[in-house]
């Protein structure tokens, strides 16, 4: 079995699918909002990094973009109609990783985990993340940004002391 077989088979698809669940859970119950709505402190990324981290890049998007749907559809957008550019982020917070770590399958390294986290951070939260809630709340870009520089200054540490912890103690055959 080769690596794009393996990494599409039908249990990768059902370990997305767990995660792309985990997903959901840790964003709806175990999330702090601030700033009007605008800045969400959650542990929901997580999954869908470790999904694209150990299941390749196509598995990861599928597991971003599964939770962002069904997320959507079973608790609603807290306020707000479904827009897909947020299935989008959530869609390239899977794939990135993926494509980070698509050649390495077993070396986890740190710096990898951190380089993962500052792109993601930096050109899905802060970047697209920022720009989606800009269309949507009719506020200024430099007006939004600030405070989710703040909560993603909170959180990217926490996400690699998380992936790493977990990541360091996955053993393949």
């Amino acid at each position: 079995m080769n690596k794009a077989e393996r990494r599409l088979s039908t249990s990768s698809m059902a370990v997305g699918g767990l995660l792309a669940g985990m997903s959901i859970i840790l964003t709806r119950f175990f999330a702090v909002y601030l700033v009007g709505g605008s800045v969400r402190l959650s542990f929901g990324d997580i999954p869908i990094l470790l999904a694209g981290t150990l299941l390749g890049p196509v598995i990861g998007g599928l597991t971003g973009a599964i939770a962002d749907l069904a997320g959507m559809l079973i608790f609603g957008g807290g306020g707000f109609l479904y827009f897909p550019g947020f299935t989008l982020s959530a869609m390239l917070t899977g794939v990135i990783p993926g494509l980070i770590f698509y050649r390495t399958k077993s070396n986890y390294s740190l710096w990898k985990i951190v380089l993962t986290i500052m792109i993601t951070s930096l050109l899905v939260s802060l970047g697209l993340g920022t720009l989606w809630l800009t269309i949507l709340l009719k506020k200024g870009f430099l007006v939004l940004l600030p405070a989710r520089i703040i909560a993603r200054a909170i959180m990217a540490p926490i996400e690699v002391a998380v992936l790493y912890l977990i990541l360091s103690r996955i053993r393949f055959r």
